[in-house]
């Protein structure tokens, strides 16, 4: 009997809350995930649109000859990749033929 009462007194001060959509904003809507262990996204952080050009369409045996002095990822059509985000590494996506379709930071 005592839990059906606790469960009617839980149950009547519920009813008693504001609606989630009728608080009132806060203040700073973003939280600061300084401490969480994530990593800012920034656009282009890796300098990849630097090499967009000059590889988009290339065969991966270009890669090498870019001149690129960061960390690089390339990343096979249908292939498996970490997941882990690195904004100084360069990744460069390949199609079925073997050319790069794409270049990202991560």
């Amino acid at each position: 009997m005592k839990s059906f009462k606790a469960l009617i007194l839980l149950t009547a001060l519920a009813a008693c809350q504001p609606p989630v959509e009728d608080l009132p904003p806060s203040e700073d809507p973003l939280q600061d995930n300084a401490d969480s262990g994530l990593v800012e996204r920034e656009p282009d952080i890796c300098g990849a649109s630097t090499y967009r050009t000059a590889a988009i369409g290339q065969p991966s045996s270009v890669i090498p000859t870019l001149g690129v002095t960061r960390q690089i990822r390339v990343i096979p059509h249908g292939g498996i990749v970490t997941q882990e985000y690195n904004p100084y590494r360069m990744n460069f996506y390949l199609d079925p033929a073997g050319l790069i379709t794409r270049v990202t930071c991560g």
